[in-house]
């Protein structure tokens, strides 16, 4: 791996915080702190395939922070309403994969809770309630 390789995800990953994080100073100062701590307690790594699955991290970090972080700022007036800072480059989607395994769950739990019905002589199913 590089020094420029390291670099590049280095400034990568601080631009993500500025952008998400701007003008939330104690959030942006506690992620640069972090990021620099990280950076440098593997500044002397010498195993390659260490060096590039922690730029990896690094870099999927960072599109986590551009593409599925909101900052939520207090609307001016209001106690408890907050408005989401969203930007282009935000994945917004309709949740269908949560609601299918969501329904996955479901079945599967039917499915077991028949199975445990049959299996007890009646009741809730439960065969430490009182079905019996």
């Amino acid at each position: 791996m590089s020094r420029q390789q390291v670099l590049s995800a280095y400034r990568n990953l601080l631009k993500a915080q500025r952008q998400t994080f701007k003008g939330d100073w104690t959030t942006l100062t506690a992620a640069r702190q972090k990021t620099y701590t990280e950076f440098d307690s593997k500044r002397n790594e010498t195993d390659e395939a260490k060096i590039k699955q922690q730029l990896e991290l690094a870099n999927q970090v960072a599109s986590l922070l551009r593409h599925n972080l909101a900052q939520a700022v207090r609307v001016e007036g209001s106690n408890d309403v907050y408005s989401l800072k969203l930007t282009e480059e935000h994945e917004l989607g309709d949740n269908e994969t949560l609601r299918q395994a969501s329904k996955m769950r479901r079945l599967k739990n039917k499915e077991a809770g028949a199975n445990a019905n049959t299996a007890t002589s009646g009741g809730c199913g439960s065969p430490s309630c009182c079905s019996a």
